[in-house]
């Protein structure tokens, strides 16, 4: 796995679960936000989405994107 595929299936992990926290469909956030229902879903499923749709999907949340780097365990 190249490190673009890595982060995309965390971030997928994360995104799906913002939007249930805050009790929302898919649907629903189509609705509230600039994208579309499948591109929602893409990017929950961490299918290739360019970063700058995954950085709106987070502004939507009120959430931003950081870098940590950490030792190997």
């Amino acid at each position: 796995m190249n490190l673009k595929q890595e982060l995309r299936e965390n971030l997928s992990i994360e995104l799906r679960k913002l939007r249930q926290e805050k009790g929302l469909s898919i649907q629903e956030v189509a609705l509230m936000s600039p994208l579309s229902i499948q591109m929602i879903y893409d990017m929950e499923q961490g299918n290739n989405r360019r970063f700058n749709i995954y950085q709106r999907l987070l502004k939507f949340y009120g959430k931003k994107l950081e870098f940590t780097i950490k030792d190997l365990e």
